[in-house]
């Protein structure tokens, strides 16, 4: 089997996530004709999608000049890319009286600041980059007249005499063409300013490319063909004599050159959404055959993630931690009941939401595709044995398990009638800003904590309550972590999610709350006889949800099979702690 080494920073950056975000919410919330100033990334595939969501773009050069493309009827707001615009174009697109939206990459912002400083002192400026790239277009027009553009040595030496000058560069240029035209230049002007104001990402990546091309036999770059950053992550890839292939979808991979080679890397541009380098990922992994028993278990492995088997088993261990989270005997039926409730709802709802699952786990999309009807049946079946089991242990727990896997079965479909659509703006519950992350969470919550409860005939107490809070944190933390991994792709099909609407800063404060709450009140739970007297020995598995969310931010998780097996790992933890705990205490 390929083994493939994906990059940390491969993928979109801040400044591209950030114009995408600004983009795809300015669609959600319908705010009249909307068009971007040129194309908003250099990727064909996302222009595409956003084009059919009426997002156009219009061209950056006497754009004024045609009314069918900036009249208020064909363009109410007009977003500025990541590139950025000249201060003249900017009062030109005001004077028409359209609304911007600026999504100007922060770390360009920073260059306009240096250039129009030094500009007010009389300083020329020489900006090393691509002449005719957006970003360099933009930054001139902060130079006062006095703006040169250089890519060459021999375009430093053709630079007129300047007494006072300030050097800058495009912020994705190659890090080792500028330092080599700095010193040209400071041949020329000694007094010169030098600001090195290539973005870190930028650095980061070619930093990553020259260290990965050492370890692999061949490189993917992944990316629009038109990307400038992309390109020059090819172009760094190439000089270290490794066999570079510039692709921009998983449709472009030669089988036939690629198989050849053991160890593949990958990495992609600044304008590469996650679910495409992902496509581009399990290609490669399918290369070649599974051989070997660590391949075969790999694959076992893979497959009890991508089927929900996995996350099923996740949904039994967080049964039998809430059923001694309460001090309930272990009753066996119990946890088979959530897992398969778990998995039926999961299968379906995949089936009802698979045009989504392309733009958030595109790892799953070929095996539905192979095995959807196989998986439907077994989807149907779980749902139909759940509820078998509920009706087994009387009809309380029955009616509160066919309640849920009501509401689970109509979420993707449409409830509500058109005279509450025109009121709510929403026809479906999936509709519903944050409605993915609560409904999930509190019927695990319901599944985990509040059926075992009512199968035991004990009824609810305050036990039922605090492992009812335990498992849906748990859960909701859990979905919160997906959609921060799957943004873009909730937004691509309009799916407002708590992150998309808090902000990723304040719904990780709302998560850190919630973990801090939820440690408090198992803490104070078992002392205070609210709960099983065991209930603060349940803190590590609030340990794993920490590491599980460094390893994150560090980006060793970067999404895919291996991401979901470690954060779904949380609920499997969390049930074999509480065995252990149960084990040693009996």
């Amino acid at each position: 089997m390929v083994q493939v080494k994906l990059a940390k920073n491969a993928g979109f950056c801040m400044g591209v996530r950030r114009a995408m975000d600004i983009a795809l919410g300015a669609i959600l919330r319908k705010e009249g004709p909307i068009r971007t100033y040129g194309p908003l990334i250099h990727n064909p595939q996302i222009l595409q999608i956003l084009e059919e969501k009426g997002l156009r773009s219009i061209p950056e050069q006497n754009w004024t000049q045609d009314s069918s493309l900036w009249g208020k009827e064909n363009c109410q707001t007009l977003i500025i890319r990541a590139h950025g615009i000249s201060p003249a174009e900017r009062e030109e697109i005001q004077a028409a009286g359209i609304r911007i939206l600026d999504a100007t990459c922060p770390h360009v912002g920073k260059v306009q600041g240096i250039l129009r400083r030094f500009a007010k002192e009389g300083y020329s400026a020489i900006i090393i980059g691509d002449p005719d790239h957006a970003e360099v277009m933009g930054l001139l027009g902060y130079t006062e007249g006095r703006g040169f553009v250089v890519r060459t040595e021999k375009d430093v030496a053709n630079l007129p005499a300047l007494e006072k000058v300030c050097v800058v560069a495009q912020t994705t240029q190659d890090e080792a063409r500028f330092q080599d035209l700095v010193k040209t230049i400071l041949q020329r002007f000694p007094q010169a300013q030098i600001f090195n104001t290539i973005c870190s990402s930028t650095r980061r990546r070619q930093e990553e490319v020259l260290a990965l091309a050492r370890t692999v036999d061949a490189m993917v770059v992944v990316g629009g063909k038109q990307s400038g950053n992309t390109r020059r992550l090819a172009e760094i890839s190439e000089a270290q004599g490794v066999p570079t292939f510039h692709v921009e979808t998983e449709k472009d991979l030669d089988a036939s050159k690629l198989e050849r080679f053991s160890t593949i890397g990958i990495t992609a541009g600044a304008s590469t959404p996650h679910w495409l380098i992902l496509k581009v990922v399990e290609k490669l992994r399918d290369l070649a055959p599974h051989k070997g028993l660590l391949a075969r278990l790999a694959a076992l492995g893979r497959f009890l993630v991508i089927g929900y088997v996995f996350l099923a088993l996740g949904a039994a261990s967080l049964t039998l931690a809430g059923t001694i989270l309460q001090g309930l005997p272990i009753h066996t039926p119990s946890p088979w009941m959530a897992a398969l409730y778990v998995f039926s709802m999961h299968v379906l709802n995949r089936y009802a939401d698979r045009e989504a699952e392309k733009y958030k786990q595109p790892w799953r999309t070929g095996f539905y595709e192979r095995q959807g009807r196989a998986m439907i049946l077994a989807g149907i079946l779980s749902a139909f044995f759940a509820l078998l089991l509920g009706w087994l242990h009387g009809p309380i727990p029955f009616l509160v398990l066919v309640a849920i896997s009501a509401l689970g079965m109509i979420y993707n479909l449409r409830v509500f009638p058109h005279r509450i659509v025109k009121h709510l703006g929403y026809a479906k519950l999936r509709e519903i800003p944050g409605s993915k992350s609560l409904f999930v969470a509190m019927a695990w919550g319901v599944v985990t904590a509040l059926l075992p409860a009512l199968a035991a005939g004990n009824g609810l107490s305050s036990g039922a309550g605090v492992a009812f809070l335990y498992s849906s944190i748990l859960v909701f933390v859990r979905c919160t972590f997906y959609d921060f991994n799957d943004i873009q792709g909730d937004l691509m099909v309009g799916q407002e999610t708590i992150p998309s609407i808090l902000g990723r800063r304040r719904t990780e404060i709302l998560v850190v709350a919630l973990l801090i709450f939820l440690a408090g009140l198992l803490g104070a739970a078992g002392p205070w006889g609210w709960a099983s007297f065991q209930s603060p020995r349940f803190l590590p598995s609030l340990g794993y949800v920490v590491i599980y969310y460094w390893l994150y931010r560090t980006r060793v998780l970067r999404g895919g099979v291996l991401f979901e097996g470690v954060v779904d790992g949380s609920f499997i933890f969390a049930g074999l702690w509480a065995l252990a705990l149960q084990m040693i205490e009996s």
